[in-house]
């Protein structure tokens, strides 16, 4: 497990599509307003790369990684009970009157239903913890690339990892024209 993939399993794939349509959208909108297309500058960025990269964001990963190894040992007392529990009641079955079973067989469930508590509760930590370690570098990120797109005069930076606009000069936002075309219809 990569300690710095996005935290939003299953939703990634729908933003990404959101994203690409707006970005089409915003181009279809933008290119024919453009005074030459040779004089646009663009840039890309790929975001994750730079941020799991960088000095600060290798650290955040290495922390990341020693609290899920720590989180991986707090769990590891109760998944061997789960694991002894379902043993014994396996190599028991025999001998075991039904009523044993069944008493084995709650304490099992029990057990299981106590390790997927503890484990969502340690996924939601390690969650709370990237977001809390990664956000002032996504932060300093932004403001690098808008420096950048200032200094090499970029009429458009985008996130290469995700289709997204990161920098535009304000001449270039049409959101009101979308908006205006939109409440048109």
């Amino acid at each position: 497990m990569h300690c710095l993939s996005n935290g939003r399993a299953g939703t990634l794939p729908a933003l990404t599509r959101r994203a690409g349509l707006q970005l089409g959208l915003a181009l279809t909108l933008l290119l024919p307003a453009l005074p030459a297309a040779a004089d646009f500058k663009m840039a890309l960025v790929d975001r994750q790369r730079a941020l799991i990269s960088s000095d600060r964001g290798k650290e955040a990963e290495k922390t990341l990684t020693q609290l899920q190894d720590k989180k991986k040992k707090e769990l590891e007392p109760l998944s061997q009970k789960c694991k002894k529990i379902q043993e014994d009641t396996e190599s028991q079955k025999f001998v075991m009157s039904d009523d044993a079973m069944q008493e084995k067989a709650i304490e099992y469930q029990r057990c299981g239903r106590d390790l997927e508590r503890d484990v969502q509760a340690a996924k939601d930590e390690l969650v709370v913890a990237q977001q809390k370690l990664l956000a002032p570098i996504a932060k300093k990120l932004e403001e690098v690339v808008t420096a950048i797109g200032k200094e090499k005069q970029f009429d458009l930076i985008l996130d290469r990892s995700t289709p997204g606009v990161l920098f535009a000069p304000d001449a270039l936002d049409v959101t009101d024209i979308v908006i205006k075309r939109l409440n048109e219809k």
